[in-house]
């Protein structure tokens, strides 16, 4: 297996880090290191990539686990506690609507970028 470099060493210890103080302690580099790697345009461009990667990844598990809350949410719609029925119900209406609203914005997005790609053609 390779040796890290120290920019990848950066790179893993600024995701997994809340601070400077702390991607510095636990990369082995000192924060002057990695304030000089953050002014570095292919660095950044490379964390940023690698933000975009863990958040990607974070939101598919939390898609994975839609299914569960759903059928928790649809079990406290009759459990007898009228608070959390209530709540339940709440948030399955909420999600619903915001649900609809997001595929007419989707579709009317697709609209206008059909529009424009029609447009772009005849010119």
């Amino acid at each position: 297996m390779a040796k890290q470099t120290n920019k990848e060493k950066a790179l893993i210890a600024l995701i997994d880090s809340a601070s400077i103080r702390e991607a510095a302690q636990k990369s082995g580099l000192s924060e002057e290191t990695l304030y000089r790697y953050l002014k570095d345009k292919e660095f950044i461009a490379e964390y940023r990539q690698a933000r975009r990667a863990t958040v990607e990844n974070a939101i598919t598990q939390i898609q994975q686990a839609t299914g569960e809350a759903v059928e928790t949410l649809k079990k406290n719609l009759h459990c007898e506690n009228p608070a959390a029925e209530i709540r339940a119900a709440q948030i399955i209406l909420d999600n619903a609507i915001k649900g609809v609203e997001l595929i007419d914005v989707i579709e009317r997005l697709e609209n206008l970028e059909n529009a424009i790609e029609e447009q772009n053609q005849k010119t």
